[in-house]
């Protein structure tokens, strides 16, 4: 695949044009610049700040890079993966330098490549973004495009502070129509899917509750002992090679690349994430297990990677599957999105559910957010009370018993 010539003229009254082009390797000292301009040194996506995988994308036909250049100036960044096995795409890193906000840059570049991947080549059915909640911009923004919004991550990276970011995606007519219908979920993740459901046509859900061996609060989850291989080429050409089995295969995370192994001594656990330790952020990417609770492993991941001082571990799991999404409430995994068409399987596209666990005490006081966002917030704080406080209190009072009058 090679890009066609993207390229867009704003003309400004007595000022010099702006133009927006594909990025070359030249541009990376003043991409970096920009992004330094506005985030200062804490922008932590390593795509970035490293000149070496900057350049590989740049370069790269899987990505579009998209920058605004003014007088020599580059005063607007935004890129986009694409995905062409998976057919999906997401759209991330959107900068614009604090003077040229008012002329709609990030729009403009965003919709030149959403035009480009989906109506113009057929290259994507879905492209999905992570907005942050600074200011109301970069979702009114994905709003304004068609994007629908799908749910939040809650403190989930940190650039000064801990940020909550929300999730949004584009669906086009032949992700909808590829989608598996009648996703199979718990109780708890039916409010998320009744906020999706207010925006797009999806059908009722079948609901069936089930239970985890772990679901007594009073039964306490045990703990592999992992060991922790880090060794980024390693790591990502032995996933290369694993075949994922158990709850594994029912587990998706697009565009992340491995960089950890968390291994047990006897090998029969073997769980890869994605690390960064700037921001604290880790995702669980796949695995192979001979063990039979997912609630066991996500607990001992969730133990490991604070004890390695992560702030936040996600997973994402299929909507069908709903022994899994209780086993993940077990072990305190809170979902907070539902992501329709999320992983494509074949020819059909399988709903998911975003599940976190969050370490560093919730902090919600710097977030704006649209309604819509605000209800997935609600319902993520309902959860996460019941199943850090509530279920404390009721365990205590069982094992207490009855009280004598």
């Amino acid at each position: 695949m090679t890009h066609n010539k993207i390229e867009h003229v704003i003309r400004t009254e007595g000022k010099p044009d702006v133009i927006i082009r594909l990025a070359r390797t030249q541009d990376m000292r003043r991409i970096q610049m920009l992004y330094a301009e506005v985030y200062g040194a804490a922008y932590p996506i390593s795509i970035i700040m490293d000149r070496e995988k900057m350049r590989r994308a740049i370069e790269d036909d899987d990505y579009y890079w998209m920058v605004a250049e003014c007088a020599e100036r580059i005063v607007g960044s935004l890129v986009y993966e694409v995905d062409l096995q998976y057919r999906n795409s997401k759209a991330f890193g959107a900068v614009v330098s604090q003077e040229f906000r008012k002329m709609d840059l990030a729009q403009t570049m965003m919709k030149l490549v959403l035009d480009d991947i989906t109506s113009g080549k057929n290259l994507v059915d879905l492209v999905y973004a992570t907005t942050r909640t600074a200011n109301y911009a970069p979702q009114k923004l994905t709003e304004s495009l068609g994007f629908v919004k799908l749910g939040i991550f809650p403190n989930t990276h940190k650039v000064q502070d801990n940020e909550t970011h929300c999730l949004t995606a584009y669906f086009t007519e032949r992700a909808m129509q590829q989608r598996r219908a009648t996703p199979v979920i718990i109780p708890e993740i039916v409010p998320f899917y009744e906020i999706v459901r207010r925006q797009i046509k999806l059908e009722d859900p079948q609901v069936r509750d089930a239970n985890g061996p772990y679901s007594d609060h009073r039964k306490k989850i045990p703990l592999l002992n992992f060991e922790v291989i880090d060794a980024p080429e390693f790591v990502k050409a032995r996933y290369m090679r694993t075949k994922h089995n158990s709850f594994f295969e029912h587990i998706v995370m697009p565009f992340h690349e491995p960089n950890l192994i968390l291994i047990t001594p006897d090998q029969g656990t073997e769980v890869y994430l994605t690390v960064s330790l700037k921001d604290r952020y880790s995702a669980i990417i796949g695995g192979v297990t001979n063990e039979k609770s997912f609630a066991v492993v996500l607990e001992s991941v969730a133990r490991k990677v604070s004890d390695m001082n992560m702030a936040y571990v996600e997973v994402v799991i299929e909507a069908y599957s709903p022994e899994l999404q209780r086993e993940a409430l077990d072990a305190r995994y809170i979902p907070s999105a539902y992501f329709p068409c999320a992983k494509r399987m074949g020819e059909a596209r399988y709903d998911c559910v975003v599940f976190s666990r969050t370490f560093d005490m919730l902090d919600f006081r710097n977030v704006k957010i649209i309604s819509l966002y605000k209800n997935f917030l609600n319902e993520y704080l309902k959860l996460w009370r019941e199943n850090y406080i509530e279920s404390v209190f009721q365990t205590e009072a069982k094992q207490e018993g009855p009280r004598s009058q």
